[in-house]
């Protein structure tokens, strides 16, 4: 997301103010992990980097697009490709996710979103769901953004909700992940690129609800979004564009966990 003032499962309740669902457990946890997936045909997995194991579960035209990056980016390409490979087996689609510049290129049919972490971790959020218009995601460390980072990131509001935490870092990373996500989910439908300030969230019990400037999302769509904490100090946001469809059988439900 520019620099420039741009952008869940139950859990355990936080001692305070509005909890965020928490996913108990150590950060040997994060190495191959397969979530389940907050809407109808959708799936979240996790991957960690190994080098004797993770490379060998790409598809060989992922294996030739890590083998033209230099070393150093290859780990973490190599993770959050494995991430989707483990998410497009959950729908049962077959790969290879490629690449458009940066941007990750799913298979026909299937609106997905990758993301890596330090300690060469990837993410990915897909779904095969029609009324999903684009997906988002972000895997953020709790204890990375410092007091400098918030200003920039956060509305007044979001500021001072991050101030109310016992660990103000931890919520700072919440609104930082949540912001990269919407971002990278209006990127993939070609939308205009929000600013951080373009978007203000607001947490009321488990529901994450997001303000949007005018014009951001496509006519006739809404947001829909969940943050999980996870082991080892990491949150995962995810956010996915549906089509409003007030059929039977439209647009998948979000409750308890919208975005309004």
């Amino acid at each position: 997301m520019p620099s420039t003032a741009r952008l869940p499962v139950p859990g355990t309740a936080r001692p305070h103010g509005p909890h965020i669902p928490h996913e108990p457990g150590t950060a040997a946890d994060l190495t191959d992990t397969l979530l389940l997936g907050p809407l109808p045909a959708t799936a979240l997995a996790l991957c960690r980097y190994d080098e004797d194991r993770t490379p060998q579960s790409l598809h060989p035209e992922e294996t030739r697009l890590a083998n033209t990056l230099p070393p150093a980016r290859r780990p973490d390409f190599v993770a959050g490709r494995a991430a989707a490979a483990r998410a497009l087996g959950a729908l049962r689609v077959g790969g290879p996710v490629l690449r458009d510049g940066r941007r990750p290129v799913f298979p026909a049919g299937v609106r997905g979103s990758v993301s890596h972490c330090v300690g060469h971790i990837g993410a990915c959020f897909a779904s095969v769901h029609p009324q999903v218009l684009a997906t988002g995601t972000d895997l953020e460390r709790t204890d990375r953004l410092g007091r400098d980072a918030e200003r920039l990131v956060c509305t007044p509001h979001e500021r001072a909700w991050v101030r109310q935490a016992r660990r103000p870092e931890s919520r700072l990373a919440v609104v930082f992940s949540a912001k990269e996500a919407v971002y990278k989910a209006l990127s993939a439908l070609g939308r205009p690129e929000p600013v951080f300030h373009d978007i203000e969230l607001r947490v009321a019990g488990s529901r994450l609800h997001a303000h949007l400037t005018p014009g951001l999302l496509p006519s006739g769509s809404r947001l829909a979004g969940w943050v999980r904490l996870l082991p080892g100090h990491h949150v995962m946001t995810s956010v996915a564009v549906l089509s409003e469809d007030r059929r039977p059988g439209g647009a998948p439900s979000v409750a308890p966990f919208d975005v309004l």
